[in-house]
Parts: structure tokens; C-alpha cells; sequence
């Protein structure tokens, strides 16, 4: 909703060509529902889930796993650790990574897959929040800290900032209907 990075970009000379990357989807595989693994195998990092490196989690949740191995090492329990670190993995920061980077793919209109009320719902909220982030720093710092994996997306939620949100789209409205022959103010 802001004009800096075009004007930036527009500005801006090349340094080299440019180059893209294939990334085709987001990898994500459920050792946690499989029968026991061998004890001393534990998968670990981009070998449970890997994400499109856009969003920049991979390793921040390579992280916050190294953080469960170590709280489950702690307990000095061997027998059963990799089923009990693969789930505890699964259930906490690879869920949230996960939810955050699938469901935004899914709101992009050549992505394939599932796309029910629920998720539909809060794409749209997830992209009102991002138009109002621009102008309400509140907002921008509540959707960074969930983007960074700090919070939990329901944070987002919160009737607060839902509120600042509505707030901000209606905002907008009303200045789109008194703009002369419905420009943007």
C-alpha cells in the first residue's frame, strides 16, 4: 500500500543480472506418526520440514528444535527420546512454521491444494492486517513477531488488534468514497 520500495526499485541500477530460484513446494515429513525409530536415529532440522526460503524459518525452527533436543536430554532419559523430541518437534515450533507458510502460499490464486472457509477467512483477515501494518506500527510489530516465529499466529487475533484492524479497512473505505471519482485519497 505504500509507494517507497517501487520508488526505490525504479531508482535502482542492477549490479548483475538477476537470478531466480526453484523452490516447488514446502516439505514436510511425519516421523512423529511413524512406529518407533531405531534408537540412536533422530532426524533433525530441513529432514522434518523445509520451508519455501521466503518466509526465513527454516532455521529458526532448526533452532527451537536444537532447543526441545536439549530440554529432552536433559531429562537423561535415552530410550524413546527420538519419538518423544519428533512430536514434541511436530506439535510446537514445526506446526506454527508450518501453518503460517502453508496457508499463505495457499492464498496465492495458482497454488494448489485446500482452500476451505476457515483459510480463506484469515487470508483476508492476514491481508487487511498487512494493508493496515503499513500505516499502524502496533500492527506491524505484532505480524513481525508472529512472521519471526515469537508469537503464535492466533496472536494476531487478539481484539485488539482486530479491532485496530476493522478500524484501519474502514478507515479506508470512507477515504475511497469521498475521493473524487473514487481515487485514493
Amino acid at each position: 500500500p505504500t509507494s517507497d520500495i517501487h520508488q526505490i526499485v525504479a531508482r535502482g541500477e542492477p549490479l548483475s543480472d538477476f537470478a531466480s530460484y526453484r523452490f516447488p513446494a514446502n516439505v514436510r515429513h511425519r516421523y512423529d506418526r511413524l512406529p518407533p525409530l531405531p534408537e540412536g536415529y533422530l532426524p533433525f532440522g530441513d529432514a522434518l520440514c523445509s520451508f519455501n526460503p521466503v518466509y526465513g524459518q527454516g532455521m529458526t525452527v532448526a533452532a527451537q528444535e536444537a532447543v526441545l533436543l536439549e530440554e529432552e536430554l536433559a531429562r537423561g532419559v535415552l530410550p524413546g527420546l527420538a519419538g518423544r523430541f519428533l512430536r514434541a518437534a511436530s506439535q510446537g515450533p514445526i506446526d506454527t512454521a508450518w501453518s503460517i507458510a502453508a496457508g499463505n502460499d495457499l492464498r496465492h490464486p495458482g497454488v494448489q491444494g485446500p482452500k476451505p472457509l476457515p483459510v480463506r477467512a484469515i487470508n483476508a483477515y492476514v491481508g487487511a492486517l498487512h494493508r493496515a501494518a503499513a500505516r499502524d506500527a502496533t500492527l506491524a510489530q505484532a505480524f513481525l513477531e508472529v512472521a519471526n516465529l515469537m508469537r503464535s499466529p492466533p496472536s494476531l487475533l487478539h481484539p485488539a488488534l482486530a479491532l485496530r484492524v476493522l478500524r484501519a479497512r474502514f478507515a479506508g473505505a470512507a477515504a475511497d468514497r469521498s475521493s473524487p471519482a473514487g481515487l485514493p485519497a
